[in-house]
């Protein structure tokens, strides 16, 4: 043999010898999935830790090793793995040795532990995805669920699970109930900027995990803030839209320090516009938290909060109003098409341009242009909590919770000629404007102008304070019990003020106000309506688990009470007196005063405000008399329960099955409870909730997947608000029990690992949900006598909802994403949705006669396309900067993503169609691209 054949073929054989596996993966904590920077990996004798994304990489020549991962405060995990020469990627998850907070008060679902449907959203995903949206639009991607911008205001997003509005999907930040607590919305504009310290949001369907007793019909959305970890650093971030919205957003994390100490902050800036006309936004957000260890104890104190101020899109618009080439493809013909038509898809009715002139003591006009949205949301809710964590031994732990929201702002609305609209399809304000600069009304000021179109504030102040208190033990390696107690004291404060008057100088308030001193209104006076509703709530919860490798299993059972009051600040006040009660006797009542001339002619009039004046043993009384008392309803006191049921089984390592079934009792929203004038509703009950659930898991390195089923058994769902009939008059509001729904369905998601660069994700939600009610309803007064009109007959409401599809969301959900890592650092991802059987919102108590089953209108069928890239630059072991572009809805697909079945407030017709519709369109393609530096 040659020398040089010979040397080839040893160097050959030298190199294969010495051939290196490459084994990398990312080492993360199992229960909030935060990254953990600073784990340890040991291998043949060597050592090397993870990078701050809980990143490892390592080579080996060696064709089996064992590899120990380990982290200060986790139990360690030791794997064998058996190599092939191919590279190798790992995900790792470790347990606490001890449990922390997360684990006892937010109730976080575990994988292959608690028997529920969830979906995780990890916060690398949050990071490739959210691109400045509202956070509700990332959960597009998880199973059961429809997320839409509705009018398109920054913060104006909602959400449904399983067909169930947020009003009924308890919405959690670190375990603590954020659902407004008289009726359960989520508004998201208070929460902007969340996302920049969040580290996952984990999506329960069904009744979910939770221990207390929260409204999580359709699921428990659970929103983690980061914790102050053991890396110290912080981050700086940059982002841009295609309409030119800005967002700044800064934060820093002091890590654990030396004395027990730590703190970590964050703050966020934006201002711009949206897609839609004049959806303005500008708004702040900040976070802080200060921790202390203090032996067993850890103690933290956090605030939280975004003031902020949104132009919105409040009503929705006909078809054609929008584009009258989609409503020809929807069969509306021309002739149909209002006033205004073919807008644009953007089009918002509520802005119009002014010019607020003014007269100078030259008698030259000064101009002051302006655009302006009538439709402006502002809002401060802050929120504070002060948290005990103490880990009293390894068996028992103790967390309690105390924490305040103090809500302040409003939402402006026009009033007066709502309908003087331009020909270019905006409003006029310029015609309110000249006609109020030139107002006056002799009844009321001889000399100041009087405002005819002018806008109002509502106000919803809000005081919230609750106490969360939560004790785990351990009872030995299999059993584990839980309680505690939920307290909640809640008063929203709700009133209509002035807030511009467009030109004039007051306003003239002939409306509820019987305790005014004048009817004349300046910015600021409170006109229209003002009350407060005061909550109060107590809970208890319980809960034992069993866990050993194979079956989990748990029983929870909880209880709430519930009491309710109203006061009214415009109705007459009671006169109480020690021998009888005069009910809405004092107030102030107009006097009207005629002004004749010297022959006895009239020649005008003026009004004013008198007190009433009451007297009782000769004793004069007046709404200022310590013995008058403001209109305030009786404490009505409810009782709630939930019992929930459920257990899970590891088959072997990759395959498990779950099931759980749950009863609720559910208190009715405060709307049901009293009406406007503050007397109780008739027929107040329970609601009723009813569910079944089972599911299959399969996990392995390449291939994941997630099947489940539910039945949810909803009965006396209650009409918001209730049923009001009028008599002699007089309005007899009373709830209608017995309305039932039905919510069913099959929900699955994958995730397949194709190669170490190409990942492939989908999911399918297929739901049935209709109503399952008819009936005939009587009213009866307060005696239990039946209710009988002027016409001798018994008053009834009747309606026919059997078998009609429930509306607001899509019953049908495919999905599909790939995401492409060409090189390190860089990743590609394309996410694609289809959304289908939405039927058009709509109230079935409207379902009788000619309509009695009657399907509202279905909207079209259709489907988003969102690109997302990346690429991180490494400045260092501890530096980096990310680079991102989103494009959402990048085919700028044209669809209806909101509808009202026969919208009386835009449409003529109550046809169940198309045109009859009120619609919301979906925005069109945006482009968001971010910069962020991490240190």
């Amino acid at each position: 043999m040659k020398p040089g054949l010979t040397l080839f073929i040893f160097l050959l054989s030298t190199t294969l010898g010495l051939a290196q596996t490459r084994v990398s993966g990312t080492i993360t904590d199992n229960t909030t999935n935060d990254p953990l920077f600073g784990a340890t990996i040991a291998f043949n004798g060597k050592g090397i830790i993870s990078d701050f994304d809980g990143n490892f990489l390592f080579f080996t020549n060696k064709k089996s090793i064992e590899v120990t991962f380990s982290y200060v405060g986790y139990e360690k995990i030791v794997k064998k793995i058996n190599l092939n020469g191919k590279p190798i990627k790992l995900d790792i998850k470790l347990n606490t040795i001890l449990l922390n907070e997360v684990q006892v008060v937010a109730d976080v679902a575990i994988d292959r532990k608690t028997p529920v449907a969830f979906s995780t959203i990890p916060l690398k995903k949050i990071n490739e995805e959210l691109a400045s949206q509202d956070i509700p639009m990332v959960l597009n991607s998880t199973p059961g669920v429809y997320a839409t911008q509705q009018g398109g205001g920054d913060g104006d997003a909602r959400i449904t699970i399983r067909g169930f509005n947020q009003r009924n999907v308890a919405v959690m930040i670190d375990g603590i109930p954020v659902n407004d607590m008289e009726n359960g919305w989520v508004y998201w504009s208070n929460w902007f900027g969340l996302d920049a310290v969040t580290s996952n949001i984990q999506v329960q369907r069904g009744l979910g995990a939770s221990k207390i007793a929260i409204p999580s019909v359709g699921g428990t959305m659970n929103l983690l803030t980061k914790g102050i970890d053991s890396r110290k650093g912080g981050s700086f971030k940059q982002e841009i839209d295609s309409y030119g919205k800005s967002r700044t957003s800064i934060g820093y994390n002091s890590g654990k320090l030396k004395n027990g100490w730590g703190f970590t902050f964050a703050g966020s800036y934006k201002r711009g516009r949206g897609f839609v006309d004049e959806t303005f936004s500008e708004g702040f957000f900040y976070y802080a938290k200060l921790q202390k260890s203090i032996g067993k104890h850890t103690i933290s104190l956090s605030a939280l909060g975004a003031p902020q101020q949104h132009g919105q899109r409040s009503y929705k618009s006909d078809i054609a109003t929008y584009s009258s080439k989609y409503a020809n493809e929807l069969g509306i013909n021309d002739s149909l098409f209002g006033k205004f038509s073919d807008q644009g898809i953007n089009y918002n009715k509520h802005w119009g341009n002014i010019n607020r002139w003014e007269i100078d003591s030259n008698g030259d006009t000064i101009s002051n242009l302006e655009t302006l949205n009538s439709r402006k949301n502002y809002y401060h809710k802050p929120q504070f909590s002060l948290r005990d964590f103490w880990a009293v031994n390894d068996k028992l732990y103790i967390s309690n919770i105390a924490y305040m929201s103090l809500g302040q702002g409003g939402g402006t609305n026009l009033s007066g000629n709502r309908e003087n609209y331009e020909e270019n399809g905006q409003y006029n304000f310029q015609e309110a404007f000249n006609f109020n600069r030139n107002n006056i009304n002799p009844l009321y000021n001889s000399s100041e102008k009087a405002s005819d179109t002018y806008l109002y504030s509502s106000i919803n102040n809000h005081y919230w304070y609750g106490a969360l208190s939560t004790a785990n033990y351990q009872i030995n390696k299999l059993f584990t019990m839980s309680g505690g107690i939920d307290l909640r004291y809640y008063k929203g404060e709700h009133y209509r003020e002035v807030y511009d008057l467009l030109g004039g100088e007051y306003v003239v308030d002939e409306g509820n106000n019987l305790l005014q001193e004048s009817q004349i209104k300046r910015v600021g006076d409170r006109i229209g309506y003002h009350n407060d509703g005061i909550v109060k709530w107590s809970g208890l919860f319980s809960q034992i688990e069993y866990s050993d490798d194979k079956l989990s299993a748990f029983l929870n059972i909880s209880g709430s009470n519930s009491a309710y009051k109203r006061i009214d600040y415009f109705k007459k006040k009671d006169l109480v007196l020690n021998d009888t009660t005069y009910v809405e006797a004092l107030g102030t009542s107009v006097l009207t005063t005629i002004d004749y001339d010297e022959n006895g002619n009239i020649v005008g009039a003026t009004k004013t405000m008198q007190e009433d004046t009451i007297i009782h043993n000769g004793i004069a009384y007046t709404m200022n008399s310590p013995e008058a008392k403001r209109q305030e309803t009786s404490w009505k006191w409810i009782r709630g329960k939930t019992i929930k049921l459920g257990a899970n089984y590891n088959i072997d390592f990759n395959n498990n099955v779950f099931f759980n079934i749950g009863y609720i009792s559910k208190a009715p929203r405060f709307n049901n409870i009293y009406d406007y004038s503050n007397n109780l509703y008739r027929d107040i009950e329970n609601e009723i909730v009813k569910a079944v659930e089972g599911g299959y898991s399969f996990r392995s390195r390449i291939f994941s997947t997630n099947i489940n089923g539910y039945f949810t058994q909803w009965e006396n769902k209650p009409s918001n608000g209730g049923v009001t009939i009028m008599l002699d008059d007089e309005p007899i509001r009373a709830n209608i029990n017995g309305m039932d729904a039905l919510h069913k369905g099959i929900e699955m998601d994958f995730a397949l690992k194709l190669n170490d660069k190409l990942t492939l994700e989908g999911l399918m939600s297929l739901g049935d949900w209709t109503w399952q009610s008819k009936d005939s309803v009587r009213f009866y007064d307060d005696n239990n006598n039946a209710i009988i009109d002027d016409f001798g007959n018994e008053v009834v409401e009747s309606f026919d909802a059997v078998g009609v599809h429930v509306g607001d969301a899509a019953q049908t959900q495919f999905g599909m994403s790939f995401r492409y890592e060409p090189l390190d650092h860089i990743y590609l991802k394309l996410r694609g949705t289809y959304f289908d059987d939405y039927y058009s919102d709509f109230d079935p108590l409207s379902l009788d006669g000619e309509n009695a089953r009657r399907e509202s209108w279905k909207i079209p069928a259709y489907s988003l396309i969102d690109f997302h890239a990346g690429y991180t630059l490494k400045l260092n072991k501890k530096s980096k900067i990310n680079f991102r572009l989103s494009i959402l809805n990048a085919l700028n697909e044209v669809y209806i993503s909101d509808a009202q079945n026969n919208d009386s407030y835009n449409a003529e017709y109550a046809e169940f169609d198309a045109k009859s519709a009120g619609v919301f369109f979906g925005m069109g393609r945006r482009i968001n691209i971010s910069a962020k530096l991490t240190f």
